[in-house]
């Protein structure tokens, strides 16, 4: 396996442990078994990788170092690591470069930095503008800035390069939502729910525009059967909270 490929290969699962010489180790290996630790044990994993990197680990080691920094809860550091990284990325592809773009941009989306998500994205999406997640996650940062026909259009540019991509569809369904355009909303939402009909932030996003149409019913209907599709999700919650609030205000 190549370095490019190494440094973007599936980590999950390989057994690591910080006394672990990776400089030892074939790249693709030593990759694998960091960035496994680094998500596993942040902290053994920053001081493997800050040692793999002292050892001339290159590219990969900074970003298991930037990875395990994230995990730390160091986020403003990790992000400024990553966004650097990219940069530095001499001799790998377009692709590989964007992927880092991206992962920094999901930090400072933790951090509530728009501004520097959006431009980390912009960058990423002009390294490689096929991959609808780059322009779903952009979306997110319009949306969360109330910039809803901006979002439209980047998720809109995600479903130009794969129509079942759910997120943006239901991700496009609440902007219009809240755009009240309700009727575009359904047909998203009634996209979504085709290609996976128990899909519970689908069934509770439907609900929220049930309820803004005035369907009181129709709403209940979609948020219990969010409910009951998956009792224990973010989206269910979600679904809990509504049903309350609109209970209350009925009564």
């Amino acid at each position: 396996m190549g370095l490019a490929a190494a440094l973007f290969a599936v980590v999950w699962g390989a057994p690591a442990h910080a006394q672990t010489r990776f400089s030892e180790m074939p790249v693709a290996r030593a990759y694998q078994g960091c960035m496994a630790l680094a998500r596993a044990k942040p902290s053994e994993g920053f001081e493997a990788a800050i040692t793999w990197r002292d050892e001339g680990g290159g590219p990969p080691a900074e970003h298991c170092t930037a990875i395990a920094l994230a995990g730390l809860g160091q986020l403003d550091e990790a992000a400024q690591r990553l966004e650097k990284l990219a940069q530095n990325m001499t001799g790998f592809g377009a692709k590989e470069r964007a992927a880092v773009l991206d992962q920094a941009g999901q930090v400072w989306l933790r951090l509530n930095e728009g501004t520097r998500a959006h431009a980390v994205l912009t960058a990423a999406l002009k390294l490689d503008d096929s991959n609808p997640t780059l322009w779903i996650r952009r979306g997110e940062v319009f949306a969360r800035a109330g910039e809803f026909w901006d979002a439209i259009e980047d998720f809109s540019q995600a479903l130009d390069r794969n129509a079942k991509a759910l997120d943006a569809l239901i991700f496009r369904a609440a902007a219009y939502r809240l755009l009240d355009v309700p009727d575009l909303a359904t047909d998203d939402l009634t996209r979504a729910l085709t290609l996976d009909p128990g899909n519970p932030e689908a069934l509770t996003e439907l609900g929220m525009v049930r309820k803004a149409t005035g369907d009181r019913e129709g709403a209940r209907q979609a948020w219990l059967a969010a409910i009951n599709a998956a009792p224990g999700s973010p989206a269910a919650d979600t679904a809990r909270a509504a049903l309350q609030a609109m209970d209350v205000k009925t009564q």
